[in-house]
């Protein structure tokens, strides 16, 4: 059994996983062509699943850091989680060759509402 230090140590280091690994979302952004060498269409649907896939794994980490079900600290990693996908569009206006886009913010936002609802249910299968 775990006791509250380790608790907070582990709940530590999910905060500075979702650091780096905005750090990561930031750094990706900054390149100013991330070409896949697909053809259009599946560049275009392998960008999508990478948007929903980052700012995923970014919310649960960040959800983790928190380990809480309650409400106000969900509403604050999704506000966080959503800020963060707004953040990231407005740096790439700035990069050559990027672009900012609307519709990657609502794409990003539903990876994070998909790691909220992940988050979730992981938390109650531990109690169950």
């Amino acid at each position: 059994m775990l006791n509250n230090q380790d608790h907070n140590k582990i709940r530590l280091l999910y905060l500075l996983a979702a650091i780096i690994w905005g750090v990561i979302i930031f750094y990706l952004s900054s390149i100013p062509s991330l070409a896949s060498g697909l053809p259009s269409w599946q560049d275009f649907i392998l960008r999508k699943i990478a948007h929903v896939a980052v700012f995923f794994m970014f919310t649960f980490l960040l959800a983790k850091s928190l380990n809480s079900t309650k409400r106000y600290y969900l509403l604050f990693v999704i506000v966080a989680g959503v800020f963060y996908a707004f953040i990231d569009e407005l740096h790439q206006l700035g990069v050559a060759g990027r672009t900012g886009a609307p519709q990657d913010i609502l794409i990003d936002t539903f990876g994070v509402f998909l790691a909220i609802w992940f988050y979730i249910k992981s938390q109650k299968n531990l109690f169950n």
